[in-house]
């Protein structure tokens, strides 16, 4: 069988490329851009195919003579929502397109839990979605082309929650102040959230991607658990063998933070990780996935709690030299 997959450099694809690989009877195709840095690729078997989500034309050259498309590859953070949409919303409407007349077999699209927006009674997903934030509405609007084609060639839609893990540089900056001892919170450190490992993400997108799972099928993911953060930050200090200081921040002082991080931003001309957009989602009290579905639909289920995996991960920085 041959294997598509997008967004392969990054910290879920690549992953998902390396599991993938493993597999008996896979042959493994990245599109990959030409400056494409391919450190996390190391001892992965695959073929290069270059594309960019912005170029038509190489999206359609990439979906020839392959049966299944994993598209990893989308932003996560930009500097305006027209940036967003151009590759997460009209980029994969692309890649869909020329994944149908291509005669893909079958066509996974990583979203997230944002797309869908945060949950309205603090323990499921909301059946409806209402994303609130700029990434959040160019993933949903990436999701609508894709399910477009479900009768056409077989979708499926994957949402994960916060992924953490190694190669992550996402919680990095958390990691890092986590060293001084203490980590600022938002509020009182109450607000829910899910989590997954990204080994636990990449099984996840490999399941739904080779099983003949329904067409037009939504999966959320999670670990099975829903942490507040003051859990996530002992379940941190439990793995780096040290007691760490919880710092309640007032909700308006992080809110100043954010809005000055946004003014930073558009004069460095560069997203920082604190910005108005994050502090309006730090707000939200639950960001709740569950795998109700994907567990019925395909029988996935998740193996590794926070405890193993921030301890895994912590195991990796330290020898990366990240920490």
């Amino acid at each position: 069988m041959k294997v598509l997959i997008t967004g392969a450099t990054g910290f879920v694809g690549s992953h998902v490329a390396e599991r993938i690989s493993r597999r008996q009877g896979i042959e493994l195709h990245l599109m990959l851009r030409r400056t494409s840095r391919l450190g996390f690729l190391k001892g992965v078997d695959y073929k290069r195919v270059e594309g960019d989500m912005r170029d038509e034309a190489s999206l359609a050259r990439a979906a020839q003579g392959v049966e299944t498309v994993i598209h990893v590859a989308g932003l996560v953070s930009a500097l305006n929502e027209a940036t967003y949409q151009e590759v997460n919303a009209a980029g994969t409407a692309a890649l869909a397109r020329a994944a149908r007349e291509a005669g893909v077999r079958r066509f996974v699209y990583v979203s997230s839990l944002a797309a869908g927006g945060p949950s309205l009674d603090g323990a499921t997903p909301p059946a409806t979605p209402h994303p609130i934030s700029a990434y959040g509405r160019s993933k949903l609007a990436g999701e609508y082309p894709v399910l477009a084609e479900k009768d056409a060639m077989s979708v499926a839609i994957v949402r994960p929650p916060a992924v953490y893990g190694e190669r992550d540089r996402g919680l990095l900056p958390f990691y890092r102040i986590a060293k001084l001892g203490f980590v600022p919170v938002y509020g009182n450190g109450s607000r829910l959230l899910t989590f997954i490992h990204a080994h636990d993400a990449a099984d996840a997108i490999i399941t739904t991607a080779l099983a003949d799972g329904p067409s037009g099928a939504v999966y959320t993911l999670s670990d099975g658990a829903i942490y507040t953060w003051r859990q996530l930050v002992e379940a941190y200090g439990k793995a780096a063998g040290r007691q760490l200081r919880i710092l309640p921040i007032p909700p308006p002082l992080f809110a100043l933070a954010g809005y000055a991080g946004g003014l930073l931003q558009t004069v460095i001309r560069k997203p920082l990780p604190l910005s108005p957009e994050e502090v309006v989602q730090m707000h939200v009290d639950a960001w709740i996935g569950d795998n109700a579905a994907i567990t019925h639909d395909l029988g996935w289920q998740p193996s590794i709690g926070i405890e193993q995996g921030f301890t895994q991960a912590y195991r990796w920085y330290k020898e990366q030299g990240w920490l």
